[in-house]
């Protein structure tokens, strides 16, 4: 059985697959098409590179309003709670897929009024169809995978008499102790996946490095105690926000220009956190949701 929900940026929701509403059909939920880019070159037979980009998705919905018992007001009013759900907004609304308990979310904006087919007397049903338009055409996880990556170092010192290992070995004054620097991240889903990253200080020119891409993102900037800075490398969201006296301040500007907004590949990835601070300092949270072709 599939659930499909569509909640409007200002809070109209709309759930086709039960009550008065049965879904009929929906197109678009697979992999959406494909564009080749070729880049040419003049005097150079064929093309000097090729890449492939999604396409935004349209999702198109075939669904049948049960009108039996009702008067021709209430028949309105049905009609009216489904235009006023659909109706055009400045913002994104969320459309949600369920199978079984499996459920995928994607942004989505109405292209175009609900469609209702002409009814007859004697019937006690009215089809109508609903198009969507989604610009980005992955769809999402609706729980997060939350992990974090923590590096610290603590000094224990001895007396002046160290610790003596024999006649051949070695006397210490002092032991550090370090602790793991890196962590492992599965994206489960089947497209790359955007992440949002929190550094919290102390700590000097934080880096990120993604072990799996071979992509890093360093900020050159001290991060005091009580600090934090979040990073979010969502395509069209792209952002560096510095917290400092409780005040949010933009970022931006302490990226390092080798750096790279990198995404989670399919799979497990390798994360590796690091800065030039001594002693206990480095710590960072992701959050991020997995990426799907399909729903």
């Amino acid at each position: 059985m599939t659930l499909i929900t569509w909640q409007s940026a200002e809070g109209c929701e709309l759930a086709i697959g039960t009550g008065r509403l049965t879904l009929l059909s929906a197109e678009g939920l697979d992999a959406p098409p494909v564009h080749l880019s070729i880049a040419k070159s003049p005097g150079v037979d064929g093309a000097i590179a090729a890449h492939l980009q999604l396409e935004p998705r349209r999702i198109a919905i075939e669904a049948l309003l049960d009108l039996e018992g009702l008067d021709e007001a209430c028949m309105a009013e049905e009609r009216a709670a489904i235009c006023k759900a659909l109706y055009p907004a400045k913002e994104s609304g969320i459309l949600r897929i369920t199978k079984g308990t499996r459920t995928r979310s994607i942004e989505a904006v109405p292209a175009a009024a609900p469609a209702f087919a002409k009814k007859r007397w004697n019937e006690s049903w009215q089809t109508f169809r609903l198009e969507f338009i989604c610009l980005k055409p992955s769809f999402k996880s609706t729980e997060p995978v939350v992990s974090s990556v923590r590096y610290y170092a603590s000094l224990t010192e001895f007396g002046e008499e160290g610790i003596e290992f024999g006649e051949e070995g070695f006397e210490f004054s002092s032991i550090e102790h370090s602790g793991e620097r890196t962590t492992t991240i599965v994206n489960d889903g089947t497209a790359p996946a955007p992440v949002r990253i929190r550094f919290t200080g102390p700590m000097v020119n934080p880096f990120i490095r993604n072990r799996t891409t071979g992509e890093i993102i360093r900020i050159t900037q001290m991060i005091k105690a009580g600090e934090y800075l979040e990073i979010d490398t969502e395509p069209g969201r792209r952002q560096i926000r510095l917290w400092k006296a409780g005040t949010e301040q933009n970022g931006m500007h302490y990226l390092d220009l080798a750096s790279s907004f990198w995404q989670l590949a399919p799979g497990e990835n390798e994360i590796e956190l690091g800065d030039e601070s001594a002693g206990e300092g480095s710590e960072a949270f992701f959050e991020c949701y997995g990426h799907y072709l399909e729903a």
